[in-house]
């Protein structure tokens, strides 16, 4: 690990050197951010503690480039997430009818903000559950894209041969892992195993019209989320908690429509196949599902904007003994306010999980000190009756943020 930093951190000078030159094929550029959060509550403990350098490099050459992305992180509380991490690498060729890109890639579908229908394919990391901005959450895919990017319809083909799942919070330090039985151990895979049958591959057209932008799309992929099935273990003399993914097939679609200060946007999509698990934890079913999408954002003037969510879930052929309803619903929501000459942006995000009565809010204000430097104050508060945000009420927290672009 040392001999990677100390090559990254050569790579990384010599590149910043030659990137003063005009003209340079090479641009280089990067931020540093810490992230510290602290309980509100006894024993008022450290939740995370993290600081990240990102170093970002892109090599020009004519119709294609390269780029890379690495993290150096130091994690005070997980310290398997100390070290160095490779975020995105990977060659993108572009002329006026193809783009072909190919390797660690960061891949987007859909139109919601934060939820889940039709944008399946990269992962997301909640190894820290919710102390992260979205975006940071999402995990790079080993695959390939090949698409057409015409400026009314375009399309595109990806394939994955070895998809990632979800990082969970499974470390036994983890102030963010779930509760567990006694004398229970965690067997959750980071992916399955590299065969063609295995890999995730699907294709999306996307049409651009004058007052609204719509996609059609279709996926063979994995619940990446893990369906958690019990098991024993008598060599251990314990239980075993097993992460089941099973294959499923999605098709789907998306849009989003502007009318004068608003955004409406939507999402659907069928899910066949997916794997669901039983109240008793003993098994899972495999049942095809509909989930669908809306939401609503308003730019209201003067620096105001307003977004709205509601994601419903439907199963068919529904069994009284799985874990979840046969219809389920989420909402989120978004306020925001810039003030001083949009140098601060005052938010407040909130999730609500109807049928459990969860909820989960988070406070707060970013300031822009120069264009380079920006510092971040902010309370999280979980809360309600049952399930997973509920469930994190000793997690309620105050943090501090700072991050410096270079």
């Amino acid at each position: 690990m040392n001999k990677i930093a100390a090559f990254t951190m050569v790579v990384a000078g010599t590149v910043a050197s030659v990137a003063f030159a005009q003209e340079s094929p090479f641009q280089f550029n990067g931020f540093v951010d810490t992230y510290h959060a602290v309980q509100t509550q006894h024993p008022h403990d450290f939740t995370t503690s993290r600081t990240r350098l990102r170093a970002e490099l892109r090599v020009d050459y004519e119709n294609a480039y390269l780029f890379t992305s690495l993290n150096g992180v130091h994690n005070s509380i997980l310290e398997d997430r100390t070290g160095m991490q490779l975020q995105e690498a990977y060659f993108n060729y572009q002329n006026d009818f193809l783009e072909i890109r190919a390797g660690r890639q960061i891949v987007v579908w859909g139109v919601a903000d934060g939820l889940r229908v039709t944008d399946l394919i990269s992962p997301v990391d909640y190894t820290e559950f919710m102390s992260s901005d979205y975006d940071d959450m999402r995990m790079a895919v080993d695959g390939f894209r090949i698409k057409y990017p015409g400026e009314r319809v375009n399309a595109e083909i990806v394939y994955v041969p070895v998809p990632r799942y979800f990082q969970m919070p499974m470390q036994e330090e983890n102030p963010w892992r779930p509760g567990l039985p006694e004398k229970a151990s965690i067997d959750f895979p980071e992916g399955p195993d590299a065969k063609f049958k295995n890999g995730d591959f699907g294709t999306r057209v996307s049409f651009f019209l004058s007052n609204l932008d719509f996609s059609i799309s279709a996926l063979h992929t994995h619940n990446q989320s893990p369906v958690t099935v019990a098991g024993y273990d008598p060599v251990k003399d314990s239980i075993v908690i097993h992460g089941i993914h099973e294959t499923m097939t999605m098709i789907g679609g998306d849009l989003s429509m502007p009318i004068g200060e608003f955004v409406l946007r939507a999402e659907i999509a069928e899910y066949f196949g997916e794997a669901l698990g039983y109240a008793s934890n003993l098994d899972y079913a495999r049942k095809n599902t509909f989930n669908a999408l809306g939401g609503i954002d308003w730019y209201a003037g003067d620096n105001w904007t307003f977004m709205v969510q509601y994601l419903h879930k439907y199963i068919a052929d529904y069994s009284h003994n799985l874990a979840a309803e046969k219809n389920s619903s989420e909402m989120t929501f978004r306020i925001s306010k810039e003030l001083l000459n949009n140098t601060l942006k005052l938010s407040l995000y909130g999730v609500f999980d109807i049928d459990n009565l969860g909820y989960y809010g988070r406070a707060s204000g970013d300031y822009s000190v120069t264009d380079q430097v920006m510092i971040s104050l902010g309370y999280d508060h979980f809360g309600g009756k049952r399930g997973q945000l509920a469930g994190y009420k000793k997690n309620r927290e105050v943090w501090a943020k700072a991050k410096y672009y270079f």
